[in-house]
Order: C-alpha cells, then sequence, then structure tokens
C-alpha cells in the first residue's frame, strides 16, 4: 500500500495536512452537485420525474421518453467562491472567481407512429461537470504554544524510526524535516529525536489551494409507452482531475535563543487523475396526467486513478534560505468503487401554470470500497476506516416552477446534500443549495438563466487536536449558469 512506499500519514481523519489515498478522497470522487443546465440547477436538480432537460436524463435516463423534439444544449457557468477561516480568533477571508463550460447535450427523437402504444424513442450523447474541486482558504494565528513539529516528534519517537531509514520510509515529510535541521536526533540515539525548532510560542499558517473537476460523459436512451410509463438506460464514463497544494508554515519569535531557525513551511503539491465508468436505468410513471413518480438507479463506479506526490521544506536561518525537496516523485495507481445509488422523486404539473417537485437520493457511503492495481494491495485500513467513519446519507431536492407567461417561467428550488460522516468523527460535509431562475422559451429555441447559493462550513486540526485548536472554514459559492438551447 501506499504506506510502504514511504508517506507518513500521522494525521489521517483529523488533519487537511494528510495526504494520500485514504476515506476521504473515496468520498470526494463518489459525490455529485448540482450542476447543468439552467433549468435543472434552478428547480435544485429535482428531475428525476419530471424528464425533458438534458442534465435531469443523466440524472434518470427514463426522462428522453418526455421529449417531444430533437434539441441542442450548451450552458456556461460562473462562480465565485468566498471562503470565511477563523483559527485560534484570528479571521481570514478568501475569494476567486471561475468560469467554465457545465453542460453539453445532443438529443435525438424518433416517433413511432407504426408500433401501437409505444410512442417515441430517443437517444442523448452529452458531456457534464458534475463536480468542481476549486477552492482556496487561508488560516493563521499568533503565539500558538505548540508546534506541528511536536506532534511528528511524538509520532517518530514512538515508531522508532533509525535516522538513516527515513529517507526510504518518509521521504515527503520527516526526511526533509530531519534535512533541514528541524528534527534532530537525541544525542546518542539514533532512533530518538527531539524538536530543534525552538521553545517559545510560534506564528502558524495554513495555505489551502484545490483546482481540477469531476465530469461525466453520458449516452443515453429511453422510451415512451402510451404517454404513461417512460423507460431509460445509459451509459456513464467519467473523468476527474485534482490537484491539491497545501503549505504550513512557522514562525519562530525573534527572542528565542533556543535554535538558530527563523521559520520554515512545508509544501505537498498532489495530484489526482481518473477515469470511470457505471451505468444507470430508470422509469417515470403517470398515473394520473399531472402527476409523475420516478425512480432510477445508478450502479456502484468503478474509477481507475492515479496519485502523485512531491513536496518540499523551505527553512530560514538567520535570513538564508535552505530549501530541501523529496528525493523522489510518488506515483501510485490504485481504484475506488462507489456506492450504489437510488432514487426516487414525485412531479406534479398544474397544467399550463407551473409543476412542483421533490425527490430524494439514498446513498450509503459505507458501501465504497478501495484497492490497489494488483491483489497485493487490499487498502485494508482504508476500508476499515470506510466502514467505521462513514455512514448513510439522505439528499433532499425539490424545485417549483411558475409559467408567468405562455413563454416565461420563474423557478426556485433547496437542496440539502446529508453528512457522509458519523458523529464521533467531528468533521461536516454536508452543504446546501438555494436557487432561483427564469426561462424564455419559443418554438424552436429557449434561454434559461439560474442562480444558485451554496453554503457549508467544517472544521479540522491541523494536527494533534490535544495540541492545537481546530481551524473553522465557513465556504459559500454564487454560481450563475445560462443555457441555450435550439429544438431541431
Amino acid at each position: 500500500m501506499i504506506q510502504k512506499l514511504g508517506i507518513s500519514l500521522l494525521f489521517l481523519a483529523v488533519s487537511q495536512l494528510s495526504f494520500g489515498q485514504n476515506e476521504s478522497d473515496a468520498l470526494r470522487f463518489s459525490r455529485n452537485d448540482i450542476h447543468g443546465t439552467a433549468r435543472y440547477n434552478a428547480l435544485g436538480g429535482a428531475f428525476n420525474a419530471l424528464g425533458g432537460d438534458a442534465a435531469g436524463s443523466l440524472k434518470n435516463p427514463a426522462g428522453l421518453g418526455v421529449y417531444r423534439d430533437n434539441e441542442f444544449s450548451l450552458s456556461a457557468t460562473y462562480t465565485e467562491h468566498f471562503a470565511e477561516v477563523v483559527y485560534y480568533g484570528n479571521k481570514t477571508q478568501t475569494g476567486q472567481s471561475k468560469f467554465n463550460i457545465g453542460s453539453f447535450s445532443i438529443t435525438g427523437v424518433q416517433n413511432l407512429n407504426q408500433a401501437g402504444k409505444w410512442r417515441t424513442t430517443a437517444i442523448s450523447f452529452g458531456i457534464n461537470r458534475v463536480y468542481d474541486f476549486h477552492d482556496e482558504y487561508y488560516a493563521e494565528a499568533k503565539n500558538v504554544n505548540t508546534s506541528i513539529l511536536d506532534d511528528y516528534t511524538q509520532e517518530i519517537n514512538n515508531i522508532g524510526v533509525d535516522w538513516q531509514d527515513l529517507e526510504s520510509n518518509y521521504p515527503f515529510d520527516l526526511y526533509l524535516l530531519w534535512n533541514n535541521l528541524l528534527l534532530e536526533n537525541v544525542p546518542g540515539q539514533t532512533n530518538q529525536y527531539y524538536n530543534a525548532s525552538g521553545t517559545l510560542p510560534i506564528d502558524q499558517a495554513y495555505e489551502l489551494e484545490t483546482d481540477g473537476a469531476k465530469r461525466e460523459t453520458y449516452f443515453n436512451f429511453g422510451s415512451n409507452y402510451n404517454d404513461k410509463l417512460y423507460l431509460g438506460v445509459g451509459a456513464i464514463l467519467s473523468n476527474t482531475r485534482f490537484d491539491r497544494t497545501t503549505t504550513y508554515s512557522e514562525k519562530n519569535d525573534p527572542g528565542d535563543t533556543t535554535t538558530f531557525i527563523d521559520e520554515f513551511s512545508q509544501t505537498y503539491y498532489e495530484e489526482i487523475n481518473g477515469r470511470g465508468y457505471s451505468i444507470n436505468i430508470g422509469a417515470i410513471y403517470r398515473p394520473i396526467d399531472p402527476l409523475r413518480i420516478g425512480l432510477s438507479f445508478k450502479s456502484p463506479e468503478l474509477q481507475n486513478l492515479t496519485y502523485e506526490l512531491e513536496s518540499d521544506n523551505i527553512t530560514i536561518e538567520e535570513g538564508e534560505a535552505f530549501d530541501v525537496i523529496s528525493p523522489v516523485v510518488l506515483e501510485y495507481r490504485y481504484r475506488v468503487s462507489s456506492p450504489f445509488q437510488s432514487s426516487l422523486g414525485i412531479a406534479y404539473t398544474f397544467k399550463k401554470l407551473g409543476l412542483i417537485s421533490i425527490e430524494a437520493d439514498y446513498i450509503d457511503m459505507r458501501m465504497m470500497s478501495m484497492r490497489g492495481r494488483s491483489t497485493s494491495d487490499p487498502f485494508t485500513n482504508e476500508n476499515k476506516a470506510i466502514d467505521n467513519l462513514l455512514q448513510p446519507v439522505l439528499n433532499v431536492r425539490s424545485g417549483l416552477e411558475y409559467r408567468v407567461t405562455p413563454n416565461i417561467s420563474a423557478r426556485a428550488g433547496y437542496a440539502h446534500f446529508g453528512n457522509p460522516y458519523k458523529d464521533k468523527v467531528g468533521s461536516d460535509a454536508s452543504f446546501q443549495i438555494y436557487s432561483v431562475g427564469a426561462g424564455y422559451r419559443l418554438d424552436q429555441y429557449f434561454f434559461d438563466l439560474s442562480y444558485q447559493y451554496r453554503s457549508n462550513s467544517d472544521q479540522f486540526s491541523l494536527y494533534d487536536p490535544n495540541l492545537v485548536e481546530a481551524v473553522s472554514v465557513e465556504s459559500i459559492d454564487h454560481r450563475i449558469t445560462l443555457t441555450f438551447g435550439l429544438k431541431l
């Protein structure tokens, strides 16, 4: 496993400085957000029972049976991301903006005039961004009484690693700290260490920047039986890119005479790329004309991922910088199997006045699994962490649409994605999305516009929570999506 390749996972499950493949990364690549067409976004993603939308048919391919015309659509999204971080009472704020093409789709419809009660069949091809990994924030505090080196020292002394084995066993962290004289050997003991960076309170800073996205390319088929039953099946190919840079730094008190080190920083550069595949099936049933009930299932997604890591340590000593780079660049291949998903939705249309829709997903996050590309890498500890730290979630989405005029519609939606972590973990990965939007439709084309407000909050410890206060993060996204559609 990756620990055998030399990565120190001293802070697993409690620190943002932990790296490598663990249950957090498996979770990251197994979750969805609400990204798609502007109409889909404005209605909170509640399209399981509605159909007739490109992003909605990715969720439930039976929605293709609702189409009556060939259609092309293209969506662009502008996002403003803000983060507020509090650490030891010190507040910092960051912000960034992004623009991307969120979705693209082509749908073809075939009328079955000679097939009895089978009205239409439809096929669609599209690409949809399902999760955005863009994030950036900064935490800092002054006069902290402990150092991350205290945690490192405690852990490495418990392990008892000889200094000559640091390069081969811990080339990305402990070796760099030792090589840059931040960790020193206790005189006469080659496997015991002490913190050589000083004894007085220090200033700390932590910076995180992530980039990338997960996109799904889909091929769907749907049909319409007697305008009562709609059936669909689809194949999904995913593409994931995730980049993360984390920097932890400490600055010593100038009056600390127990050390010659002024400050240091440790930076990790991580990159994960992968592809996956899954299938989904679904049905929509209309027991009475205005009422629709949708049910869909998505198989576990099998993802093949490649992880790369390198790091460096910079120490400032009497104004002079000393930079030590990890002696190797790690590349490791592994697999993640995401959990099975089931979704149930109900929608009611008020003739030409509008509609209301609500749906829920049930996903048991404990059904995720990880393994290496060979049978010798079973990821036993990671899979135990998935079972012990994660739990089932219920994601709820709802939407409301009102037709202001025959051509103009107003929309609103709300979605809540549950926390996949158990209470004992102390981490909250739930989030909420509020949305509004409008649409303008004519016979041959349409424009839709949506605004989403996404918020979530969490806290974590930079190292041993018994030694340091938690960092609190409040994140907010403002998203504006514009969709252009053309009926062919």
